[in-house]
C-alpha cells in the first residue's frame, strides 16, 4: 500500500510482486484500512460496541459490583435486541450463548475470569487518600520527634487472627463426571483459636501466643508450640479482650522490647484502644501506640498483608495431612501446638516481615506504595476535597445542558449504544448507609490528650452502669410501700352518683343465692346482677370457677368466697393428718380494695 501510494508501482505490479488479490488490494486502498482483521464473518457486535462492553465491564469492577458470566450474557441479548442487531441467540432464556462469551473472551484478552473476593462498604468507603495521607504523616512526625527513622528493630506491628481446629477441603483430583467428590473433616466447624502474631521491621518475629475458651489451662495445650510462646485462657470466648491484651503486653512483649522508644502499629479495635490501664503501662514504659484508619487494615497493616494468608494456608495444609495420618481421629487442642509450629516455622519469615513493612510504606516510609487500585476509581473512595471538585465539575456541566451545544436536541434523544447499555446496565449510584458511625481515623494512643478522654469515657461508663442499679432499687421500694398501703387500706364502698342511698361498709353474705339473671352476670357472693348494680367498685374473677365477684365480697385475692372457703376447709383437713406443714392456699381475711396485677370486671387493674 505504501509503494502504490509514494507512485513507485501500480496496483496491478503490486499485487503481483507481493502475491495479493488485486481486488482485496484496491478495497484496502480504497478504505484505508491496513489493519489484519479476523478470518471468517465479524462478530455480532462489531469491533466498537465490543470496546464499549469492555468499557462497562470495567466501570462495574471499578464501583464495586462486578458483572458474573450469566449477567454478561443477559446484557449481550438486551444489547442487541435495542440496537436491532441480527444475532442467533436463544430468544427464549434471552440470554447469549457460552459459545459467544467463550469467543467475546478470545478477542477481548483484557477481560478475563477471576474470582472476586467479598469487601464490606464499611473497607472500601475507608480506604480513601484523605485518611491514609493524614495516616502517614503521622507516623513521619511520631518517628522524627522519637529517633526512629532509621530504627527498624523498634518499629513494630501487632495483630490477631482465628485458627480453626479443622481441615478445610480444596481443590483435588477425580474422576470426570463425578456428581460428588468428598473429603473426610475433623467437624463441620472447627474450634477457634486467636493467635497473636508481632513483629517488627528487621523481620524479628515474637514468639505467638493464643487464646483459647475456657477457664482451667492444662499444660498440655502448650505441647509442641514454637519456643517461648505462651496459652491464654479467656472464660467467654477466644476472643481478645483489653485485660488479655494488657497481659500480654506485661508478660510477652516488655521482657522482648528493645531498649529505648519503640512504635507499635496496630489496628483501631477497641481492646486496643480503650482500657486506660494499657494506654498508660504502655506510656510509661515508653512504648508509643499508633492506630490506623478503621477499615484499612488489608493495605495498611503488614501482618494482613505478607504473612497471615501464608499461615492459614501452611496451617490447614497441616491439618489435612494429619487427618489423612490419623484416620478416625478428631483434632483437638492436644494437637494444635505442633500444627501450629509446622506452619509457624514456614510463614514467620524475616522475608515476609520485611516485604510487609516495605509494602505497606512504614519502612522504608513510602505513602506512594499503597497502588492506585487500593483506593478504586469511585466517589466513595475519593477524598474529600477530590469529591467536592468532581460534584463541582458535574453540577456545572448539567448546568450548561444540551442547549448551549450547536448540536440539534434532537440528537440526544437518539438512543446510542452507550445509553442503551447504561440503560439496560446501570452503574450503583452512591450508597446511602443505614446508620451513620463515627468513623475512627489513625490516632496515636499514648497520647495524654487521648489517655485524658478514655479517663472520662470511663468515668460515664461507670456511673451509667451505677445508675440503673439505684433506679430499679428505687421502683423496687415505692412497689413495696405501695403492696403495704393497699394491704392496710380498708375496702369502703359507696353509692354511685345515680343514688341517694347509703350501703353499710360490711363483707357480703357467702351463702349461695339463686337470681332470675343469668348466673355468670352475678356477683358469687351478694348474688347482685352486674348491669343493676349501684355500687362502684372493682369486680374480680375467680380462679377456680371462673365467675365474676365484688372485691368486697370476698376475703380472698384470686379467688370468690365460696371456693376459698372450700379450699379452706380442704387445707385444714390436710393439716390435720400431717403436722409440720405450712398452708399456703389462703391469705389474710383483710378486705382487699385494689390487686396489683388482676384485671377487673371494669377493666381496671
Amino acid at each position: 500500500m505504501a509503494e502504490v501510494r509514494n507512485g513507485n508501482m501500480s496496483v496491478y505490479r503490486a499485487s503481483i510482486i507481493y502475491n495479493l488479490p488485486r481486488k482485496t488490494l484496491e478495497r484496502r486502498l480504497k478504505l484505508n484500512n491496513d489493519q489484519k482483521g479476523p478470518m471468517g464473518p465479524s462478530s455480532t457486535f462489531g469491533i466498537a460496541n465490543e470496546k464499549r462492553l469492555c468499557k462497562h465491564i470495567k466501570e462495574m469492577q471499578a464501583k464495586g459490583f462486578p458483572l458474573t458470566m450469566d449477567d454478561l450474557r443477559k446484557i449481550a441479548f438486551q444489547f442487541a435486541e435495542q440496537l436491532e442487531i441480527k444475532h442467533r441467540f436463544n430468544e427464549s432464556n434471552e440470554k447469549a450463548g457460552y459459545d459467544w462469551l467463550q469467543l467475546f473472551l478470545k478477542r477481548n484478552p483484557d477481560i478475563s475470569l477471576r474470582k472476586s473476593e467479598g469487601v464490606s462498604y464499611a473497607r472500601g468507603r475507608g480506604m480513601n487518600k484523605d485518611e491514609v495521607s493524614a495516616y502517614f504523616e503521622m507516623i513521619e512526625k511520631t518517628l522524627t520527634e522519637n529517633d526512629l527513622l532509621e530504627k527498624p528493630g523498634n518499629i513494630f506491628n501487632m495483630d490477631e487472627t482465628g485458627l480453626q481446629l479443622n481441615n478445610k477441603p480444596g481443590y483435588v483430583l477425580a474422576e470426570r463426571g463425578s456428581k460428588a467428590v468428598a473429603m473426610s473433616t475433623s467437624t463441620e466447624k472447627g474450634e477457634t483459636i486467636t493467635v497473636i502474631a508481632c513483629c517488627n521491621a528487621e523481620g524479628n518475629f515474637l514468639p505467638p501466643t493464643c487464646i483459647m475458651k475456657g477457664k482451667r489451662k492444662k499444660p498440655e495445650f502448650e505441647d509442641g508450640l514454637p519456643p517461648g510462646s505462651l496459652v491464654f485462657m479467656s472464660p467467654k470466648s477466644s476472643y481478645i479482650t483489653s485485660d488479655l491484651f494488657l497481659e500480654w503486653m506485661k508478660s510477652h512483649f516488655l521482657p522482648r522490647k528493645p531498649a529505648g522508644k519503640v512504635l507499635l502499629l496496630l489496628d483501631g479495635h477497641s481492646t486496643h484502644c480503650n482500657s486506660v490501664k494499657m494506654l498508660q503501662f504502655a506510656n510509661d514504659n515508653d512504648i508509643i501506640m499508633l492506630s490506623m484508619p478503621s477499615h484499612t487494615s488489608h493495605y495498611l497493616q503488614p501482618l494482613d498483608v505478607a504473612v497471615f494468608k501464608s499461615l492459614k494456608t501452611y496451617f490447614y495444609e497441616s491439618c489435612r495431612l494429619w487427618m489423612k495420618q490419623h484416620p478416625g481421629r478428631r483434632l483437638t487442642r492436644h494437637q494444635f501446638g505442633s500444627l501450629l509450629n509446622q506452619a509457624w516455622g514456614k510463614s514467620a519469615t524475616s522475608d515476609n516481615a520485611t516485604s510487609g513493612f516495605r509494602a505497606t510504606g512504614v519502612f522504608p516510609l513510602n505513602p506512594g506504595a499503597i497502588p492506585d487500585y487500593a483506593f478504586g476509581s469511585n466517589l466513595e473512595a475519593l477524598g474529600e476535597s477530590q469529591r467536592e471538585n468532581l460534584e463541582r465539575t458535574q453540577s456545572a456541566q448539567l448546568e450548561l445542558g444540551p442547549s448551549t451545544s450547536k448540536t440539534p436536541i434532537s440528537y440526544y434523544d437518539k438512543p446510542t449504544p452507550t445509553k442503551v447499555l447504561n440503560e439496560i446496565s446501570p452503574l450503583p449510584n452512591k450508597i446511602k448507609e443505614a446508620c451513620k458511625r463515627a468513623k475512627q481515623v489513625s490516632m496515636l494512643l499514648t497520647s495524654e490528650d487521648y489517655i485524658a478522654k478514655q479517663k472520662i469515657k470511663e468515668k460515664e461508663k461507670e456511673e451509667k452502669l451505677k445508675r440503673p442499679k439505684k433506679i430499679k432499687q428505687e421502683i423496687e421500694t415505692d412497689r413495696n410501700k405501695e403492696n403495704k398501703t393497699v394491704r392496710k387500706r380498708k375496702a369502703i364502698r359507696r353509692i354511685s352518683d345515680s343514688s341517694c342511698e347509703e350501703v353499710p361498709m360490711s363483707l357480703c353474705d357467702t351463702s349461695e343465692s339463686e337470681n332470675d339473671d343469668k348466673e355468670e352476670d352475678n356477683c358469687r357472693g351478694c348474688g347482685e346482677n352486674y348491669y343493676k348494680t349501684q355500687l362502684v367498685e372493682d369486680w374480680l374473677q375467680c380462679n377456680i370457677c371462673m365467675l365474676w365477684t365484688h372485691e368486697n365480697c370476698t376475703e380472698f385475692e384470686d379467688m370468690c368466697s365460696v371456693c376459698g372457703n372450700k379450699k379452706k376447709k380442704e387445707l385444714k383437713g390436710r393439716k390435720g393428718k400431717g403436722k409440720g406443714k405450712k398452708s399456703t392456699g389462703y391469705h389474710s381475711p383483710t378486705p382487699m380494695a385494689i390487686i396489683p396485677g388482676q384485671t377487673g370486671r371494669d377493666g381496671q387493674s
